[in-house]
């Protein structure tokens, strides 16, 4: 079977030894905004990619040499999947809430190997490159306590989301233009995801302003665990689409997950429920789909999790990194009065049966 090579970034504890978890539900002990670089190799399966290998780059303390650092082996790495070795698009995946380290590889390895784009080339369809920002969620359902625990974590990991987008940045701006790859990057925040993001935002703007740079093409905030008037506000996220091309908010108003989040957590509305609150003020790179057709197929308990086994949310997802007109995206009807787009149906049966490492989040 194939394989799939899947990229981290994380603000993790090091476990150093052990090959289960390899990092914990501690922050590095360095400080919450201090990285640790490498990638995993995973045979391909539909339910669960098993995982073969995991690499981590070695944390060199005093070098002033980028390039002999973890971060600068991470990202020459990356540079080199993305120009040679495989030529393809990169999304960055930030996972939710419950979320072991493992658990949010083995999701990425499953975008990895289901998400399929056109880079516009005339060349065949490309499985994107995939790097996963994990962050330290618990990766145990304690009711009440591993939310609040996990949503002070999230707010905690805001800059090293920050110091991760400085370090790719700085990486692109000092490339030299010849060996510019002319290929795209993406970003895909699932649930609590969404207020890491939203963090990392407020993290760049307080420590410089004009660093909010268009960075990557296509934003996707799937099922958001976010407040529903996010994009209303300097203080959340309103100013994100300054760092996207387009940002794509995928919602479903059945999704139970976000209904315990709303009403037992004193959170306000949350944004992937029903989207945004006022939609007549939203930015107009902002894009709304409804997925409540195809939620409770891939993620029968929560609905929740259909960011992944989904043919349907595949197939769109890949439209959208593909560059796909809004008008030209099948399997899509347009909602005059909700200004949203909606998924008309579930294209196909995938396997929906979630191990325990890639729950749904808020179960």
């Amino acid at each position: 079977m194939a394989k799939v090579r899947v990229f981290f970034a994380t603000n993790r504890n090091h476990l150093e030894g052990n090959k289960v978890q390899v990092f914990g539900k501690a922050f590095n002990p360095d400080g919450v905004a201090a990285l640790r670089f490498g990638y995993a190799d995973f045979q391909s399966d539909p339910v669960r990619p098993k995982v073969q290998e995991v690499h981590v780059y070695p944390d060199v303390k005093g070098e002033t040499d980028i390039a002999r650092t973890g971060g600068g082996m991470f990202m020459k790495a990356l540079h080199e999947a993305m120009a040679r070795t495989r030529k393809t698009d990169t999304l960055v995946f930030i996972h939710g809430f419950n979320v072991s380290f493992m658990g949010a590889l083995e999701a990425g390895a499953l975008l990895g190997q289901s998400l399929v784009i056109n880079d516009g080339d005339d060349g065949p369809d490309r499985q994107v490159n995939v790097v996963v920002f994990s962050w330290p969620s618990d990766g145990a359902a304690v009711p009440l306590m591993s939310y609040y625990s996990d949503r002070e974590d999230a707010r905690a990991s805001g800059p090293a989301v920050a110091r991760a987008f400085l370090k790719l940045r700085d990486f692109i701006k000092e490339m030299p233009e010849d060996e510019y790859c002319q290929r795209r990057i993406h970003l895909l925040a699932h649930s609590m995801g969404n207020y890491v993001l939203r963090n990392g935002v407020q993290a760049l703007i307080a420590k410089e302003r004009d660093s909010l740079v268009r960075l990557f093409d296509q934003i996707m905030l799937a099922a958001p665990d976010e407040d529903d008037d996010t994009f209303e506000h300097d203080t959340k996220l309103r100013l994100l689409p300054r760092i996207g091309r387009q940002v794509t908010v995928y919602y479903n108003p059945t999704d139970r997950a976000l209904l315990i989040s709303d009403k037992t957590k004193a959170n306000p509305d949350r944004l992937g429920s029903d989207g945004p609150r006022l939609v007549d003020l939203l930015p107009k790179k902002v894009v709304l789909v409804d997925c409540r057709r195809v939620a409770r197929g891939a993620d029968r308990w929560a609905h929740h999790g259909y960011y992944v086994r989904s043919e349907a949310m595949e197939m769109d997802m890949g439209a959208v990194m593909s560059d796909t007109p809004l008008d030209d995206i099948p399997n899509r009807e347009f909602l005059d009065r909700a200004r949203s787009w909606r998924l008309i149906e579930e294209l196909g049966e995938k396997p929906v049966e979630l191990p325990p490492a890639v729950e749904p989040d808020e179960t």
